[in-house]
């Protein structure tokens, strides 16, 4: 059988002699170590992930876990959650050592807030048989609920410590109270699933839409008056810098079928701060 490449009876080709044999075999070995490096190269880089990958850079499948299982509109079954607590201490573990430094602002103040929720789960469940958050540290000389800490992103913090100094003092967008919640009945509802910074806007305006059309929290009278939630009282310095007033903050994103006038009379409800749930 012929050589592959030559026909039957073809002559020899020419070989080439002294220095042009050596220039030759520096040649192949050339090529033939260039195309074991990109060999290499190619087995070294990393595959692309499968379809249906979490996207972003952090995982919050965890908290959605427990959100699924536990969360019954605006009820926690806390004694369900206390004796299946898994999925919350992976999630917590995660949050312990995250690092959302780099992350874009979506995903940073998705992870804060989800960090947030999950702590008040936790906290929760640190004291079993709680009927009122506002009961934790009266009589004691432990802290109160807001001010227990547990590690987040790499340092001991609290909740205060969230609310107040990362997504208040940092971040500046009023509409994250209505996604935080505080294990009280007047508190906004924990979401149905865990925030991620995809469509973070689109969760925060559907939040506080919900919360504001939700008559057990506040009654909106577009001809009468506003009697809102302590919630628009305490942190009136964050509506008012985002809209210019609070009644122009509801008006805003208020849904119903008349416009809110800007200069109506507000009223705050009082706060139930009874446990949003059983054990």
């Amino acid at each position: 059988m012929p050589p592959l490449g030559r026909a039957a009876g073809s002559p020899e080709p020419p070989r080439p002699e002294g220095g042009s044999l050596t220039r030759a075999r520096l040649s192949l070995a050339i090529a033939a170590a260039a195309s074991l490096a990109a060999a290499t190269l190619a087995a070294a880089a990393p595959s692309a992930p499968p379809a249906g990958a979490t996207a972003g850079p952090f995982s919050h499948a965890a908290l959605d876990t427990v959100l699924t299982r536990f969360v019954h509109g605006e009820r926690v079954d806390y004694g369900g959650l206390s004796r299946d607590r898994g999925a919350l201490d992976r999630y917590l573990a995660a949050v312990a050592t995250a690092d959302p430094g780099p992350w874009g602002r979506a995903e940073q103040i998705a992870f804060w807030i989800d960090a947030y929720d999950a702590g008040v789960l936790a906290g929760v469940l640190r004291h079993p048989g709680l009927t009122s958050v506002m009961a934790v540290g009266k009589g004691t000389p432990g802290p109160d609920f807001f001010h227990e800490r547990w590690r987040v992103a790499g340092r001991e913090r609290s909740l205060d410590d969230i609310e107040q100094g990362i997504l208040r003092g940092r971040f500046r967008e009023p509409r994250v109270h209505f996604v935080l919640n505080c294990a009280s009945r007047s508190c906004p509802v924990l979401p149905p699933r865990a925030v991620t910074g995809a469509g973070l806007a689109a969760r925060l305006e559907a939040a506080t839409r919900a919360f504001l059309a939700d008559t057990s929290r506040n009654r909106v009278e577009p001809g009468k008056g506003l009697w809102l939630s302590a919630i628009f009282d305490w942190y009136g310095d964050d509506f008012r810098a985002a809209a210019g007033s609070v009644p122009a903050f509801v008006a805003r994103h208020w849904t119903g079928p008349q416009p809110i006038a800007p200069d109506l009379k507000v009223r705050f409800l009082p706060y139930d701060w009874s446990l949003n749930g059983t054990w």
